[in-house]
């Protein structure tokens, strides 16, 4: 793996892990951040940096963060290894030390103050920094966890985790009312047991929702810790109800597919290319102009297509000629989420994967309509 093509990865494309969910490219991922986060360890911290770590979280922005299902095991002779907890990839192998302020990862040496201890957390890097906790390996036999979580519903503060016999499993937010579909599993590291979620409601085989680790369970509770939204913490989920054939695991509402989505990583832009034309026919067929002076200015519409043509999370924005805010007669703005909804929605060439032999997958678009006395004159790119 060259350095130089690593850093490129990770300069210009710092979301596209989430779009490619294979396990091996997280791995790819993990690693390239590792080797573009710019190390340090004062010498003395060399042994508190020997252990294996798992991972957290990445933190693209100071309010968003997305699941880091690895590890990372820095050993006293001086190897490191970097896999994911589940097994999924085969772990990669390389060579670590500490000289003077700096560290070294492979043949590359790293500048100062970009590796912070916070108690048992490890964060490294400071643009997307992946932070990661100090494990602790806490015997679980698998088997006994296997038939004490399955089929059964548990809760810890607002959340709840409903636990198919099939395999599927639903997160749902007490609060909200929010039900998101996945697939679960348990998976050994060490003598260690971790409750795996991941996959949306289509496949198995998205990316991940926080990983817990079993620290105790009886047939009424089950102690795990795990980030829980706001820190890393041991928390102990109480059995809520035993699951039924009827129970859903079908998500309460749209979905995205991507279990840590972003719009910014999903944008669809119409440029001046055939889909800006195909979406002028549809205006030209379908919309009714509502002649009256002063609708003039943007009417502006956010909508995803999710991986599997589903459509959702719809906005409409408008601002007058001033790029003000401006209400809009409601016929304009209903026919154009309806075109949206009904037309532009459905267009599988949307959400089709620049790599043609992989599968769709999710499609931020944004539509913004130029409008004067209610006739539509434009579609800004």
């Amino acid at each position: 793996m060259k350095a130089d093509c690593i850093l490129l990865l990770n300069r210009f494309c710092p979301g596209v892990f989430h779009v490619i969910n294979s396990s091996s490219f997280i791995l790819f991922f993990a690693a390239s951040s590792l080797l573009t986060s710019l190390l340090f360890a004062q010498p003395s911290n060399r042994d508190q940096l020997v252990g294996t770590w798992i991972g957290v979280h990445a933190e693209w922005d100071i309010d968003f963060v997305c699941p880091l299902p690895t590890y990372i095991r820095l050993n006293a002779d001086s190897t490191y290894q970097l896999g994911m907890v589940d097994g999924s990839a085969s772990p990669l192998t390389s060579t670590w030390s500490v000289q003077g302020e700096s560290v070294r990862i492979d043949t590359i040496h790293y500048a100062p103050e970009m590796v912070r201890m916070q108690g048992d957390l490890l964060r490294i890097g400071t643009t997307y920094p992946l932070v990661f906790r100090r494990f602790t390996d806490i015997p679980a036999d698998s088997a006994q966890v296997h038939r004490q979580l399955t089929a059964k519903s548990w809760q810890a503060g607002n959340v709840v985790i409903n636990l198919f016999a099939n395999g599927k499993a639903s997160l749902e937010d007490v609060v909200t009312k929010q039900r998101t579909a996945h697939f679960w599993r348990l998976a050994r590291f060490g003598s260690s047991v971790f409750l795996i979620i991941r996959g949306n409601q289509y496949t198995r085989d998205g990316n991940y929702k926080p990983i817990w680790q079993i620290v105790a369970n009886s047939a009424k509770s089950v102690k795990m810790i795990g980030w829980n939204g706001k820190s890393i913490s041991t928390e102990t989920f109480q059995l809520l109800k035993p699951l039924s054939p009827t129970d859903s695991c079908r998500a309460s509402g749209f979905q995205t597919c991507d279990n840590c989505y972003r719009s910014m990583w999903h944008e669809v832009a119409l440029g001046r290319s055939h889909k800006r034309y195909d979406v002028l026919q549809l205006l030209t067929k379908y919309y009714q102009p509502v002649h009256r002076a002063g609708q003039s200015g943007l009417i502006q519409i956010k909508f995803v297509v999710n991986c599997n043509g589903e459509s959702g999370l719809f906005s409409t924005t408008g601002f007058d000629e001033d790029y003000c805010p401006k209400v809009f007669d409601e016929r304009i703005t209903t026919q154009l989420l309806t075109l949206c909804r009904n037309q532009i929605a459905v267009d599988e060439s949307f959400r089709a994967n620049r790599n043609p032999d992989s599968r769709p997958q999710d499609a931020a678009i944004t539509l913004a309509f130029r409008l004067k006395d209610g006739n539509i004159t434009d579609i800004l790119p």
